[in-house]
């Protein structure tokens, strides 16, 4: 079968996707300005779990509940006005530290390999979280259509304004079906995390035994196909438990399925799933073919050099990018030189980690952390990069948790299109495999495309049908694969969609890698023309930050929409011209 690949995303969404409410040479100067935010000078090793006191943060909600109550809201005058400032800072503050542990013990979970003490807490503080957030959103809607609107309305903005306005209160049964899909979610982590055990021919077998036995091919496979099915009827039992889960959230929430709640909901995305079918069908006729054109231009040889030649520890990796971020921009280079300064970062081997990839915000210290599990090879040069266009983002995002937008299709491009512009130093990192390091950055980017589409057709079908069992779930997914590129023996099963967390922690997230690749590319192709000018349109977009939907955002900083029917073949055949004229420069730049 096509070998898969690894997938990046920005951590596991807890609380804004439940409760959101709508020293180097300088190449480029940035036309934007990041906004003003304090980012404190705290090592992540001073930064420590301890759990979250609810005291503060519920005396300044009784305080402005009781100031509603006497009526004081309604006078405006300038004491209460100072005082209705005073609280609001206070709960701020204290959410950034809620949203900081949650992130500790995220980490920790993460890194640990979900020990069960672990879950417990994490279970427990995005509980906690849930009811929480419920709250200051009531409290807070209180301040609505009074003389002290405008003390929240300039951070929230008059969409948020109105969402408060007709904001409900979370009943008893949203958040427990919260806590069971937390609790299904962790039990995938379980399945994932521990060794699965099969019989064959009266032999026990795990994964470690097999790989350290002498066996034939044949044997070899079928042992292996064995662990891989056992593992995924355990994990698509869990599946199915979560498809009708999410079906019941969407239906509080007033959705007829979890498709179109997560779409608006979850994703704030500015396009429907109607729009997204011409993508899908796009994917399949123009970009599986030039993901086929792409591996087959990378020369085998310089691919098992450069494999040999990448094989780097986390540090030595940092080492090798650091300079040309500044390169690139030296808000970009000092941001780096940050996160390496308090070492806001977990990118090491472990045997005990997740196999998971992500960035999330320490808003309490203003900044972000970076945690992987590395393969040991190229690949983590390129999941390095793209996370730091996560971090950078997150970094210097202003947005309170409140308010903040969740445009995740934007945020892709922050990542995704900072790997691509990487292109133009692959010489220069790589030297003689800097050819191969290029085309493997492209062919990743087509597989984020074609996967990206291949998971929200396979997720929406499903979520469409929540009563399909394990049996029709994994047929559908061997028969949309084949449609997306991959290829299976005569007999052979398709069970290792269950590889990919995504699909059991953020669904219908997926979609956004392709968007977000698309539109990565887009920037790629100008950068062949104009350098300067693709950096530039990439700036923007890492300082419009989330503030705008993906289409908004796209329009805003000129490139080309992915839902106009000629975008997607004029792409393919600009990066088919592209792969016919390359003349092995790997820089990136077409002869």
């Amino acid at each position: 079968m096509k070998s898969k690949r690894k997938r990046w995303g920005s951590g596991i969404i807890i609380l804004s996707m439940v409760f959101s409410l709508a020293a180097c040479h300088q190449e480029t100067v940035a036309i934007r300005h990041y906004p003003s935010k304090v980012h404190e000078p705290v090592d992540y090793s001073d930064m420590v779990y301890t759990g979250f006191d609810e005291t503060i943060i519920q005396e300044a909600l009784a305080e402005l509940e009781e100031l509603h109550d006497s009526g004081a809201l309604q006078t405006g005058d300038t004491q209460t006005r100072e005082r209705v400032e005073e609280l609001y800072k206070i709960i701020k503050a204290q959410l950034d530290i809620f949203t900081t542990q949650v992130s500790l013990i995220g980490i920790q979970y993460d890194a640990n390999g979900a020990e069960e003490h672990l879950a417990e807490a994490f279970a427990e503080i995005s509980a906690q979280g849930s009811v929480l957030y419920d709250k200051c959103y009531q409290v807070l809607a209180l301040l609505v259509d009074t003389p002290c609107q405008d003390i929240i309305e300039a951070d929230a903005g008059a969409d948020n304004m109105e969402g408060l306005r007709r904001y409900e209160a979370v009943t008893d049964k949203e958040l427990d079906l919260r806590q069971e899909e937390k609790k299904l979610v962790q039990a995938y982590d379980q399945i994932m995390s521990q060794l699965m055990e099969v019989t064959v021919d009266g032999k026990v077998w795990t994964e470690e035994e097999l790989n350290q036995a002498e066996l034939s091919n044949r044997d070899y496979q079928n042992i292996y196909t064995e662990l891989e099915h056992a593992r995924n009827q355990k994990a698509v039992e869990v599946y199915c438990q979560l498809v009708k889960v999410r079906t019941e959230i969407a239906r509080e929430a007033g959705y007829d399925n979890y498709v179109d709640y997560a779409y608006r909901e979850t994703y704030n995305r500015d396009y429907t799933l109607e729009d997204i079918r011409w993508v899908w069908d796009a994917a399949k006729e123009y970009i599986v073919p030039m993901e086929e054109m792409v591996i087959d231009s990378i020369n085998s040889r310089e691919l098992r050099g450069l494999h040999r030649y990448a094989r780097s520890s986390g540090e030595e990796i940092l080492d090798a990018i650091q300079p040309y971020m500044g390169r690139i921009d030296p808000d970009l280079g000092e941001t780096f030189d940050f996160m390496r300064r308090y070492h806001l970062y977990d990118i090491e081997y472990s045997d005990s980690k997740l196999f998971t990839g992500y960035t999330v915000s320490l808003p309490q210290y203003g900044t972000a952390f970076i945690f992987n599990q590395p393969y040991g090879n190229y690949q983590d040069y390129i999941d390095t990069i793209h996370e730091f266009g996560h971090f950078n983002e997150t970094f210097h995002c202003a947005q309170h948790d409140l308010w903040a937008d969740f445009n995740i299709d934007v945020a892709e491009i922050h990542s995704q299109g900072l790997t691509l512009l990487f292109t133009e130093y692959a010489d220069e990192l790589f030297g003689e495999y800097g050819e191969a390091f290029s085309h493997v950055i492209l062919w990743s980017m087509l597989g984020s495309i074609t996967d990206g589409c291949l998971y929200d057709e396979f997720q929406a079908t499903v979520y469409q049908n929540p009563d399909m069992t394990p049996e029709e779930i994994n047929s559908l997914y061997k028969r949309l694969a084949e449609q997306y590129g991959y290829q299976f023996g005569k007999d052979e099963e398709a069970y290792d969609w269950i590889d990919v967390s995504h699909n059991f922690q953020s669904p219908l997230y997926y979609i956004s890698y392709a968007t977000s690749a698309l539109s990565s590319l887009d920037l790629w192709l100008v950068s062949l023309e104009n350098r300067d000018e693709a950096v530039d349109i990439y700036l923007e977009l890492a300082m419009i930050s989330l503030s705008l939907p993906y289409r908004e955002a796209i329009e805003e900083v000129g490139l080309r929409d992915i839902f106009q029917k000629e975008t997607i073949p004029e792409m393919a055949e600009e990066l088919e011209e592209y792969l016919g004229t390359d003349k092995g420069d790997g820089t990136g730049k077409a002869a």
